[in-house]
């Protein structure tokens, strides 16, 4: 009986030891587990970006103010032209016609503006005429008025008869007649001047009105054969041969030129929330899916003022100039750009991911504690049945981290700064080079899998020493 009350006691305390193992390690199981990493020294370089369209700095459509048919095309794609070259030429034969009855109107013009002026003159000499008569009736009243005082002194001295002195009246009545009659006929021969004059002026403006459409006429004529207007490679035709172009309401784009395929610009769509950081000259680095090998270098050329709202979404438009000289940058390209708007060496930083890091249980949120000094002020302090507020990423922005320290998980705000997309800086707070932040939490009993993933990542244990 005495073996079987040992034998029983010591399968008892068998039974007891495993059952405390197993709840310890089940404990030690259930811990919470922590990625972490290190808080460093780095260089940060904020930077800017966005992707755009790649254009020619100088671009040129062609057009044609003159309407007609494609008669040829002496230049295509990609064609290296002179200033002053032809690309294509229009039917001329409507545009001939044109000419040639914009001269004749011009030469008929002339010849009625000669008749008139011929017509002018004659209407001069016709007063010039009447004029003389008027004179020679004005020395005719003269005599006569003469001749009848002088018979009037002799008629009184009975020298002459009567009917002497009444020859005489009628000869002073019919000079009054006389000049008045000659005095209406210059009247009548300058109004007939003035109107041969006002005749020769209209003909003299249908000859300026005629010249105007012959030089149009000629205009329209010489642009019927298209020239370049620079140097540089067609980058688009718009038209064929036989077609017809019209050039009544709007100038049709035949051709679109390029000065140079060596100075080329990328047209990026900046947020107004980025476009503060923005000023000229700043070093930007392109690339494109056609060479995602290449690195192109360039600069901020222009930040426009003028605002592009899209869906309530506002952008700026910013020219970015990059010289290619192979000339790989293609029109329309999309580039991604990148600008660097800042840059800070050797600044206390910490990954973006301990940004983004929550507790994921009640416990974890328990075990962390207050940041030395008192209690957190920070709004930013959350547990597991309260909602995380957006990470703000501001420079100035005041934000919580969680930091592992004595195997327990402890908030502490901090104030960030710049942030190059992998790492903040941190501008004031209780970090220090070498403190392990959170950046995410092994599931409790899953064998080391990661909510939150991140190669390089250094684990601790809640109930262990730190990470």
């Amino acid at each position: 009986m005495k073996r079987i009350y040992i034998i029983v006691i010591a399968v008892a305390a068998i039974i007891a030891i495993t059952v405390l193992a197993v709840s310890l390690l089940r404990g030690r199981l259930d811990a919470p587990r922590y990625l972490t990493r290190p808080v460093t020294y780095t260089d940060i370089s904020a930077t800017v970006q966005e992707t755009g369209t790649v254009n020619p700095v100088d671009e040129v459509q062609v057009g044609t103010q003159a309407s007609g048919t494609i008669a040829t095309i002496q230049a295509d794609y990609n064609s290296i032209v002179k200033k002053g070259q032809v690309l294509a030429t229009l039917d001329p034969t409507s545009l001939q016609a044109a000419d040639v009855q914009a001269n004749a109107a011009l030469s008929s013009a002339e010849a009625t503006t000669q008749a008139s002026y011929a017509n002018a003159d004659q209407m001069q000499a016709n007063v010039d005429t009447a004029e003389a008569n008027v004179r020679k009736a004005q020395a005719a009243l003269v005599l006569a008025q003469t001749t009848a005082a002088r018979d009037h002194a002799l008629l009184a001295q009975g020298y002459i008869a009567q009917s002497q002195m009444d020859t005489d009246t009628a000869a002073v009545n019919s000079g009054i007649a006389d000049l008045n009659a000659a005095q209406t006929a210059v009247t009548a021969a300058q109004a007939q001047r003035s109107a041969s004059q006002h005749q020769a002026t209209a003909a003299s403006a249908q000859i300026q009105s005629a010249q105007g459409q012959v030089g149009q006429a000629k205009y329209n004529l010489a642009r019927s054969i298209i020239t370049s207007p620079i140097d540089g490679i067609i980058v688009s035709r718009n038209v064929s041969v036989g077609q017809t172009v019209a050039a009544s309401f709007q100038t049709p784009t035949l051709f679109v030129i390029a000065s140079t395929l060596k100075d080329m610009q990328v047209d990026v769509s900046v947020d107004e929330a980025d476009v503060g950081q923005l000023h000229v000259g700043q070093s930007a680095t392109i690339t494109v899916p056609a060479y995602p090998n290449t690195i192109f270098r360039g600069s901020v050329q222009q930040v426009r003022v003028n605002p592009t709202t899209v869906q309530n979404v506002v952008t700026y438009d910013t020219v970015v100039t990059v010289h290619d000289v192979t000339q790989r940058l293609k029109p329309g390209m999309t580039a991604t750009v990148t600008i660097a708007v800042q840059n800070k060496p050797h600044v206390l930083s910490v990954p973006v991911a301990a940004l983004l890091y929550r507790p994921q249980s009640g416990r974890s949120a328990q075990s962390g504690q207050s940041a030395p000094g008192g209690p957190v002020a920070f709004s930013s302090v959350t547990t597991a049945s309260s909602t995380p507020p957006p990470i703000a990423g501001a420079p100035g922005s005041r934000v919580v981290v969680w930091a592992l320290r004595s195997g327990r998980a402890t908030p502490v705000p901090i104030v960030i700064g710049m942030s190059d997309g992998k790492n903040f800086e941190v501008a004031s707070g209780d970090l220090h080079e070498g403190d392990q932040v959170i950046i995410g939490q092994l599931q409790a009993g899953s064998g080391g899998s990661s909510s939150n993933p991140l190669g390089g990542a250094r684990v601790g244990g809640g109930g262990g020493g730190g990470g």
